[in-house]
């Protein structure tokens, strides 16, 4: 499915509410941007790398390459990311771990080591888009291998095998493929996973892109600029795809609630995305600020069949995000 606006984007009959909101909206973030822009003219921003250190896994270029992106407060390679990383490798993937945690302790190296070509320690500056960056400046093989994964661990999962994954994203349709997609501001693939085929991390296009990243600690703006940028400006000369595209998901659930811009598909369509479309991902986020309980995610892991054990949470999970209460 490619990534191209709707042709009812904006139907006559929308509440007036929804384009007021939009309206808002933007007016919050340039007033954001500006005031965040003003106050950080004259300062330094490039993080700086901590650590880089070859894993036991050496490059295999016929494999695609997977940059991994995460973040711990408490300097922790939880269970959680453990299980993605070992999946991602058993279907295929060479991995470049990029942390921005305060430190990678000894014992979490020496586990890294055994699934990862390369690990990176860096400050904690600019979100995953200038991780990433940091990846390709320091692993500057990448242009060798089959392929690039971009992901973070923003997610719990895989909930579902993805042995196939990658002869999914090679056979699809597209040049660039994503897990879901987005149509709020402008159509664009969610950046928490992004299949670059071998055609695209050869283009100026993908090479002039993250040479223009710059450090943003405004979140909005990182979203705004980066992860809708990226499919704004690659759609130019690449076709866009999502393996769970909005639009036909849409087409086989009843839901109302929202114009299709307004639709988060992670938030919004969460139950029916893993219940009735085997999605492999649930946003950790989910339990962190939407309330979600382990009781209700459980329940729906059951429905779909997921063999996921969400015991895996346990060095994660609090009590308050056991109970579905929001943290503030």
């Amino acid at each position: 499915m490619k990534t191209s606006p709707p042709q009812t984007e904006q139907p006559p009959d929308w509440p007036m509410k929804w384009q007021i909101k939009a309206l808002l909206k933007d007016f919050k973030y340039v007033r954001d941007l500006s005031f965040y822009l003003l106050a950080r003219k004259g300062i330094s921003q490039k993080p700086s790398v901590r650590l880089y250190e070859e894993g036991e896994v050496s490059p295999d270029y016929d494999r695609p390459l997977c940059f991994f992106c995460s973040y711990d407060e408490g300097s922790i390679v939880r269970k959680n990311v453990y299980h993605y990383l070992d999946q991602l490798k058993l279907a295929g993937f060479n991995i470049i771990f990029i942390s921005s945690s305060e430190a990678v302790s000894d014992t979490d190296l020496k586990k890294l080591s055994k699934c990862c070509v390369r690990i990176i320690n860096r400050e904690n500056k600019g979100y995953d888009f200038y991780g990433w960056k940091t990846g390709l400046e320091k692993y500057a093989q990448y242009k060798a291998h089959a392929g690039l994964l971009l992901v973070n661990d923003s997610v719990l999962g895989p909930l579902f095998s993805i042995r196939d994954i990658i002869p999914r994203l090679e056979n699809c349709d597209a040049d660039i493929v994503g897990m879901t997609d987005s149509f709020h501001v402008c159509p664009h693939l969610q950046s928490y996973f992004l299949y670059c085929k071998k055609n695209v991390v050869l283009s100026e296009e993908f090479s002039g892109f993250f040479k223009e990243v710059d450090v943003l600690e405004l979140k909005v703006a990182v979203i705004r600029r980066y992860e809708m940028g990226f499919s704004r400006l690659l759609r130019h000369r690449f076709r866009l795809s999502a393996l769970y595209g909005l639009e036909p998901v849409l087409a086989r659930v009843e839901y109302h609630q929202r114009p299709l811009a307004w639709v988060e598909p992670t938030f919004h369509l969460w139950k029916p995305l893993i219940a009735e479309f085997k999605f492999p991902f649930l946003k950790k986020s989910l339990l962190t600020r939407k309330g979600v309980s382990l009781e209700e995610v459980s329940a729906v892991l059951a429905e779909s069949g997921s063999p996921y054990n969400l015991d895996i949470l346990d060095d994660w999970i609090t009590p308050d995000r056991r109970k579905g209460t929001p943290q503030l």
